[in-house]
């Protein structure tokens, strides 16, 4: 079971901040944060993404937040349901103004191969479960330049401006709509993270360490989060850091 106090019931705003995945783990360790508490910052001064990468966001511009939630009885294995449950939730929201949006995985949303949305879930862990974890979300809202960053946002793609308040209010909606296929119902969940798979069933270009690059066909992302892809005829699973999808 999941604490019952509802994602959002309380959120912080703020200015500036490094990091807000480093400002609710700083909260957390001095114990002053509550489940489903929302950290919110109009900007980032060193926001993170996977792999190691630096997210860069314009001041007042985008949605840049942090969701920290604790759990009773979610296990160590289960940890890719935590982005997928994240993923879906958060593609629901774009749906709802932009129906090409797809989930790139592991953890961004794209619209017309462009970067609009990352995800870093940052967990920790008591024994064999997991005791929390902080998601960190950068949706590009109103941002129209990205330089040379092979990336996108809301009003480029609709040629509106949006408002982040009602942006930020669907998407605690959803997180807490899709709760509860976390926590009962995951294969539902299963199969809306696998309908909404970028470039699935497309041959694309792939990247790995030992096999170079090398053409394949994403297949599924399978129940423990590894990516299958279909290679020569062949079936291969691949871990996060493993594989890395070039085009």
């Amino acid at each position: 079971m999941i604490k019952n106090t509802k994602i959002g019931s309380v959120i912080t705003y703020l200015d500036w901040v490094n990091s807000t995945n480093n400002y609710v783990a700083n909260l957390v360790q001095e114990g002053k944060i509550v489940h489903g508490q929302v950290i919110m910052s109009d900007y980032q001064g060193e926001g993170r993404g996977q792999r190691g990468s630096n997210w860069y966001s314009e001041p007042g511009k985008n949605l840049l937040l942090s969701v920290f939630l604790e759990f009773d009885n979610l296990s160590v294995s289960e940890q890719a349901w935590l982005l997928k449950y994240t993923a879906v939730s958060i593609l629901t929201v774009i749906q709802n103004h932009i129906k090409t949006a797809k989930i790139k995985w592991p953890n961004d949303i794209f619209v017309n191969d462009k970067k609009i949305c990352g995800i870093l879930i940052e967990n920790q862990f008591l024994g064999s479960k997991i005791k929390n974890a902080i998601i960190g979300v950068g949706l590009n809202v109103n941002q129209e330049n990205f330089g040379q960053l092979n990336a996108t946002s809301l009003k480029n793609e609709c040629n509106q401006d949006f408002n982040r308040i009602e942006i930020l209010e669907s998407l605690i909606n959803s997180l807490n709509f899709n709760l509860d296929l976390l926590l009962t119902n995951k294969m539902e969940l299963q199969h809306l993270y696998r309908s909404f798979l970028y470039r699935i069933g497309a041959k694309s270009t792939f990247y790995n360490l030992k096999m170079g690059e090398f053409l394949g066909t994403i297949i599924d992302v399978n129940l423990e989060g590894r990516l299958v892809v279909q290679v020569n005829g062949e079936l291969m699973e691949f871990e996060l850091k493993e594989i890395q999808l070039i085009d």
